[in-house]
């Protein structure tokens, strides 16, 4: 995977919001791949120059949680949540979701293997063996919710249209 400076990854950004080129034209002009520009863009917008810095850590089960719920409940793409709470890699989030459909909410607490050089400390299994199947509660609750205002806004629509059409029927008594 190439690495880029801080400093060109702003030249770059600050090439773009000049509107110096869209990322199609940037991404050729300074050869960087355009899916990069645009990665680099949201996340300057979002997080200013700490956006394109390199960055180190681990999250938490708690935390990948929660980007997966935000992904869903703003119908997001992985790489919008992915700027949203700075996280550089958008690819990450495809991973963690994988995670969830495979092994459920407790798959985001495991460490992926051959990527500690610590010695493995056994993970305690979640407390809430039934944190899957609420998460998926949550998810069908929300999907109901959504296809109920669908229907009433429809509804509504239908009723006003109704309302229009007999307005026009009903002759004017001037």
């Amino acid at each position: 995977m190439d690495k880029y400076e801080s400093e060109f990854k702003l030249k770059v950004v600050e090439s773009f919001l000049a509107g110096e080129g869209g990322a199609k034209l940037l991404a050729r002009r300074w050869s960087v791949p355009e899916e990069k520009i645009r990665t680099w863009v949201s996340h300057y917008r979002l997080h200013g120059m700490a956006g394109l810095r390199p960055k180190r850590g681990s999250y938490t089960a708690s935390f990948k949680l929660q980007v997966l719920m935000h992904q869903d409940r703003e119908h997001l793409s992985s790489r919008q949540v992915a700027a949203i709470y700075d996280i550089r890699n958008s690819n990450q989030v495809v991973v963690w979701r994988r995670a969830v459909d495979d092994g459920g909410v407790a798959a985001l607490d495991r460490p992926r293997p051959g990527r500690s050089m610590k010695a493995e400390k056994p993970h305690p299994q979640s407390s809430d063996p039934d944190s899957l199947s609420s998460y998926r509660a949550v998810c069908e609750e929300v999907e109901r919710l959504r296809a109920e205002v669908a229907y009433l806004k429809k509804l509504q629509a239908l009723v006003w249209g109704r309302q229009a059409a007999q307005k026009e029927r009903k002759p004017s008594s001037s």
